[in-house]
């Protein structure tokens, strides 16, 4: 009885193909669509344009010009007739989710750069499908000349609020970054929170010439939202957004909300915390950056919170916090955590010790022997599961392998692990730890990209990756136990030692997606789980698990 031949990958259905990218990481989608385009004729008449376009990512502020300049010369040969034959006969008009990630000269003095080259494309209806639109916009100004005037802060061109509202009807998500905003001239309120459509709102933001407390206000964001990223830093003070003014935020009631986060946010009246935690039962990720304080969790009760699955938190919040929620957690990220608080929090706090659904776990440790009081920070165990205290004099730790066993007890199913902070170990204790974690695929350890972080390998600041970065020489003699002579020295050991390693990172920006002058590379396999035949430099990007949706 003969089989039914297998059907070729190029062979499938059209239709499966949008439902096949569409699991990817959002990250892969426009580098996989273009390559399935490349594969052969029959598969480029699929993708191309409506997948290739799809997700459209462009970095710098040439090509981002260069790109959207070409896209409204396009765009500008539709009439209405070809609407009607056609369909989308311009490729912006297949753009669903649209990422310009660039840095601007400050201050503009030219009109042509990518804000208002993009006003100009969606102006002349080239995004009328646009469902996503992220900005990572920087804004680059010589210090050397002094502070840079108000009037030249980066900000959105003047009628990009309305342009949305009256050109992108399909909009739901606008995700801002580094843009600024003065007061008595706000633009955050009128123009995005109008949107009435927006289900997703990032802003990462400077707010200049705010009085103290600094508030913003709240009380007309969009009724469908359901995620909520806030991250308003006061430019002239450390003092952050009060969550408990008039029309801020702990004020509010967001019926959909699943998503918050925050930072620079502070609390002033801690009473008023239950009432928000229990007005929003609907919380599946919360995260807290540094910059938020206060007590958010005062008096907190069980029950709240209940279908919590992403958090990121500090040690006190993460104290109040997992006792209640740790048996649910898909991803935990530690901000600020001392010595052997990492492991304290995992085995002792979090429920039974053991975090059954946890696949994404990120760590910054700081280490020392400071005499202030930290709950946990002396805690060790062994293999047996004994528990003993480092010296009180000398509690001091870093990431070593017992450390790391601790945390493969209680995170078995961790597929991805960040941990930021400095490694005095042999490679065979740190790589015998990490095949403790049996599903581990990805792993993001603190690189040497300047003076001011901590390495997990000593030696990494010495790398001729990082020549062009203010990183210090480290002596020979401060190497440390494991000294990688480079990255892919660093990553092909790494990778043997663990078998199930797929991707090996570097990078200086704990929780972030985005690793900005990371170091990654790709493990490239004899065969599934065997010895390594290539390391592969790829795009460097944090753990990944629940920001699948993100740039």
């Amino acid at each position: 009885m003969s089989s039914e031949p297998a059907t070729s990958f190029s062979e499938l259905f059209p239709e499966l193909f949008p439902i096949i990218i569409g699991h990817l990481p959002l990250v892969y989608r426009p580098s996989t669509s273009y390559s399935l385009a490349l594969t052969c004729h029959r598969l480029h008449d699929i993708v191309f344009p409506q997948l290739v376009y799809g997700h459209v990512r462009l970095v710098g502020e040439d090509q981002a010009v260069s790109t959207v300049n070409a896209l409204i010369a396009k765009a500008e040969l539709v009439t209405k007739e070809n609407l009607q034959k056609q369909g989308n006969p311009s490729p912006s008009h297949c753009i669903r989710h649209l990422c310009i990630n660039a840095s601007i000269k400050l201050p503009i003095r030219t009109p042509g750069h990518s804000l208002n080259v993009l006003q100009k494309l969606i102006d002349v209806d080239g995004l009328r499908h646009l469902s996503a639109l992220t900005l990572q916009v920087f804004g680059k100004w010589d210090w050397s000349k002094g502070d840079l005037p108000i009037d030249d802060l980066l900000k959105p061109p003047p009628s990009f609020g309305t342009s949305l509202k009256t050109k992108c009807p399909n909009l739901k998500t606008v995700h801002l970054s580094y843009f600024s905003q003065e007061f008595g001239k706000e633009w955050i309120e009128p123009e995005i929170f109008s949107l009435e459509s927006l289900t997703s709102i990032r802003l990462e933001c400077h707010l200049h010439s705010y009085t103290l407390p600094t508030s913003i206000n709240l009380s007309q964001l969009p009724p469908n939202l359901h995620t909520l990223d806030l991250r308003l830093c006061h430019a002239e003070s450390y003092f952050g957004i009060d969550a408990s003014s008039p029309g801020g935020l702990l004020g509010c009631v967001i019926p959909n909300l699943r998503t918050l986060i925050l930072d620079d946010f502070l609390v002033s009246d801690p009473a008023s915390t239950n009432t928000f935690w229990k007005a929003h039962p609907g919380i599946e990720r919360l995260e807290f950056w540094p910059d938020v304080i206060g007590s958010w969790f005062n008096n907190f009760e069980i029950g709240m919170l209940p279908n919590l699955k992403y958090l990121q938190c500090n040690v006190d919040h993460a104290l109040v916090l997992l006792p209640q929620v740790s048996d649910a957690l898909i991803r935990l990220s530690l901000w600020k955590t001392y010595n052997a608080q990492g492991p304290y929090l995992l085995r002792v706090v979090a429920q039974n010790g053991i975090l059954p659904a946890l696949r994404s776990l990120g760590i910054e440790r700081e280490s020392g022997n400071s005499p202030k009081p930290r709950e946990g920070h002396r805690w060790r165990e062994d293999e047996n599961g004994d528990v003993s205290e480092a010296d009180v004099k000398r509690p001091a730790r870093k990431f070593d392998g017992n450390y790391i066993m601790s945390l493969s007890k209680a995170a078995p199913n961790l597929e991805e692990l960040e941990l930021t902070g400095t490694s005095d170990d042999t490679l065979d204790s740190i790589t015998a730890s990490l095949s403790r974690f049996p599903k581990l695929q990805r792993l993001i350890l603190s690189g040497g990209i300047d003076s001011y972080e901590r390495a997990f390998f000593a030696r990494s600041k010495n790398w001729e990756d990082y020549t062009d970065f203010d990183t210090i020489h480290i002596a020979e003699e401060d190497y440390g136990k494991y000294a990688p002579e480079t990255f892919d020295d660093a990553a092909r050991d790494l990778a043997d030692g663990c078998r199930t390693l797929d991707i090996v990172t570097m990078g200086d920006n704990f929780g972030e997606l985005l690793i900005e002058g990371g170091l990654s590379a790709k493990i490239i396999r004899e065969c599934d789980g065997g010895a390594v035949k290539e390391v592969k430099r790829i795009k460097a990007w944090g753990n990944i698990i629940g920001k699948e949706e993100e740039w």
